[in-house]
C-alpha cells in the first residue's frame, strides 16, 4: 500500500516475554570468573535473544487521522495509564519525525489512544504502543512498505529484546535469536502458532502497576549482573528447541507448560540478584508455588513482572483456575484475566 491514508486504526495484542538466552559481553582477554568457568564459560558476545508470545488482551487501540497540527487525544487523562500513554505518544511522534527520512515524513496528525495496556507490568506496553504509533504514522505518509525493524528503529525500540517487535508484526510464539551488535534488531529465528484452544491466564497484583523494570532502571539492573554462563544459555536453548517447539507442533499444553515453567525458573534464578527473588513479587512467587502444588505446571513470570502467565489447554480450565485464585483471600486485589493466543500481527483498519 502506497497511497496516503486519511484514517488508520491499529489494534495490538500484549507481549509476554519469558526471558533472555544470553547477557553481557566480556572484552577480549578478560578473566572469566571461576563460577562461570565451572559452568562452561561465557558467550563471546552479548546477544540477549529470548522467547515470548502474543496474547489478544490487554490491547492498545490507536487511531490516527490527518490534522492541522500534531495532537494526542486520550479519553481520560486523569488515570495513570492514559496519562502515561498521552506523554508516551507525544514523545514517540517527535522521535519518529526525527528518525524518519525527509521524503517519508507523515503529515500533521491527531492520534487517539482508545484502549491501553498497563505500563511496566510485563505486558510489553512500551514496545506495542511505539510500534502502533510508528505503523500509523508510516501509513499516513504512504510508507506502507516499512517493515517492523524499520519502524522499531524510527521509535528507538529494540535495544535489547526484539520479541515485541516481531510479535507486533506476526503474532504467535516467537524465538528471538538475538544480535551481534548494539545497532541490530534481534533476529527472528523461529515462529510457531499457539493452538487456538489454549488460553493464557494473566495475573497481576492490583497495586503493582509500574513496578516492572524498564528504561534506564532496566539498563542499570542488567549492568549489575555477571555474564550468563554458557551452560545456562545452552539449557535454555534446549528447552525451546527440543521441548517447547515440538510441544506446540503437537498441541500438547502440558508438555509446553512444563518446559515454559522450567525456562522461567532458570531465568528467574539468574535475575534473582536484581529482582529480589526468582519472581519479582513475593505474592506472585507464593501463588506460583500454590498453583504448582495443585498440579498446574505451566506458570512463568513475563518480563520483569510482576505479572505471571498460566498456560491452560482450554477456556474451561483457565476459568476454573481463575475462579480458584479469586476465591482465595491470599490473592485478593489481583487482576486476573483470561487471554487467547494471538497468532496474527496487529490489526490494521483503514
Amino acid at each position: 500500500m502506497s497511497a496516503m491514508q486519511d484514517e488508520i486504526v491499529i489494534t495490538t495484542g500484549a507481549r509476554l516475554h519469558f526471558g533472555f538466552f544470553a547477557h553481557r559481553t566480556l572484552a577480549a582477554g578478560t578473566a572469566i570468573p571461576a563460577s562461570a568457568a565451572a559452568a562452561g564459560g561465557l558467550l563471546e558476545h552479548n546477544n540477549y535473544g529470548g522467547i515470548g508470545l502474543m496474547a489478544d488482551c490487554p490491547a492498545f487501540i490507536v487511531a490516527a487521522t490527518k490534522s492541522d497540527r500534531d495532537r494526542v487525544v486520550c479519553p481520560d487523562t486523569s488515570t495513570q495509564e492514559h496519562a502515561w500513554a498521552l506523554a508516551s505518544v507525544e514523545r514517540l511522534v517527535a522521535q519518529y519525525r526525527r528518525a524518519c527520512p525527509a521524503d517519508r515524513q507523515p503529515p500533521p496528525c491527531s492520534i487517539a489512544v482508545r484502549r491501553t495496556i498497563p505500563s511496566h507490568c510485563g505486558l510489553g506496553s512500551g514496545t506495542q504502543l511505539a510500534m502502533a504509533v510508528a505503523q500509523a504514522l508510516a501509513l499516513l505518509s504512504g510508507d506502507g512498505q516499512a517493515d517492523a525493524p524499520t519502524l522499531a528503529r524510527r521509535v528507538a525500540r529494540g535495544k535489547r529484546s526484539a520479541v515485541g517487535i516481531h510479535g507486533f508484526a506476526r503474532g504467535g510464539f516467537l524465538v528471538d535469536g538475538g544480535k551481534r551488535s548494539e545497532s541490530e534488531i534481534g533476529r527472528l529465528v523461529a515462529r510457531a502458532d499457539v493452538p487456538d484452544d489454549w488460553r493464557l491466564l494473566l495475573i497481576t497484583p492490583a497495586d503493582s502497576s509500574g513496578t516492572g523494570l524498564s528504561g534506564q532502571e532496566e539498563v542499570e539492573a542488567l549492568e549489575q549482573l555477571p555474564g550468563m554462563p554458557r551452560a545456562l544459555t545452552e539449557r535454555l536453548c534446549r528447552l525451546v528447541l527440543l521441548e517447547m517447539l515440538p510441544a506446540l507442533a503437537n498441541a500438547d499444553a502440558e508438555w509446553f507448560g512444563e518446559a515454559l515453567s522450567q525456562f522461567g525458573r532458570l531465568v528467574g534464578d539468574y535475575f534473582r540478584p536484581v529482582q529480589g527473588g526468582q519472581y519479582a513479587d513475593r505474592r506472585m512467587a507464593d501463588l506460583v508455588d500454590c498453583l504448582r502444588s495443585e498440579g498446574i505446571r505451566g506458570v512463568a513470570q513475563t518480563s520483569w513482572g510482576p505479572t505471571i502467565a498460566v498456560c491452560s489447554p482450554d477456556e474451561e480450565r483457565a476459568r476454573s483456575i481463575k475462579d480458584r485464585v479469586l476465591a482465595d483471600d491470599r490473592w485478593k486485589g489481583c487482576d486476573v484475566q483470561v487471554a487467547s493466543p494471538l497468532n496474527t500481527g496487529a490489526a490494521i483498519q483503514l
